[in-house]
């Protein structure tokens, strides 16, 4: 078998390495969290860790992040291929993330915000994987509403989920989608 083409074993193990860097760096941050923490939650030994990712951690937070950005704007897709009036779509996005809140905890966070945050964990891949993310998210909004308005949701989302999780209350995310929609729906001048 071809090096470029890994097994189905090598692909689920690389993944559950990607899957237990996501939840961690959402909960904690990317700073707080090191490659055994990773390996622990994945249940891999770190020799497995630098075979998927010779590259070290920083190779890892540019998966993590490129995952969830994938995840993501695969819930964008499927939420704006729905006829829903804009503002209920933005309403129903920033409601939807406080049910997880609420299911999962307050430090339930955005991976892709916390590679950001600490600036000091992002290589240069990571940085692109994570405006890669943030630009597919403002642009799958894009095909129901102008560019500005696109990158407007996703920045007041990305703000509302820090100030939720500062708060301890997920209803920060309830009151700030109900008002931005509210805006969106207002009549222009």
């Amino acid at each position: 078998m071809p090096h470029d083409q890994p097994d189905g074993r090598r692909t689920a193990t690389r993944d559950r390495l990607i899957r237990s860097a996501v939840e961690q760096f959402r909960r904690r941050g990317v700073g707080a969290v090191g490659v055994a923490e990773v390996c622990a939650g994945a249940g891999v030994g770190k020799g497995v860790f630098a075979h998927h990712f010779p590259g070290g951690k920083a190779e890892l937070v540019a998966a993590a992040t490129a995952a969830n950005g994938a995840d993501v704007r695969a819930l964008l897709a499927h939420r704006t291929a729905s006829d829903r009036p804009l503002p209920e779509l933005v309403r129903g996005f920033f409601a939807g993330y406080a049910r997880l809140m609420r299911e999962r905890g307050t430090d339930y966070g955005c991976p892709v915000a916390a590679g950001v945050v600490d600036a000091s964990a992002l290589s240069a891949q990571a940085r692109r994987a994570a405006d890669e993310a943030f630009s597919s998210w403002s642009a799958q909004l894009a095909r129901r509403c102008p560019d500005d308005v696109a990158e407007l949701v996703i920045a007041t989302l990305e703000g509302a989920i820090l100030l939720a999780r500062a708060a301890d209350d997920p209803a920060v995310l309830d009151r700030t989608g109900s008002t931005l929609a509210g805006l969106l729906a207002a009549p222009t001048a």
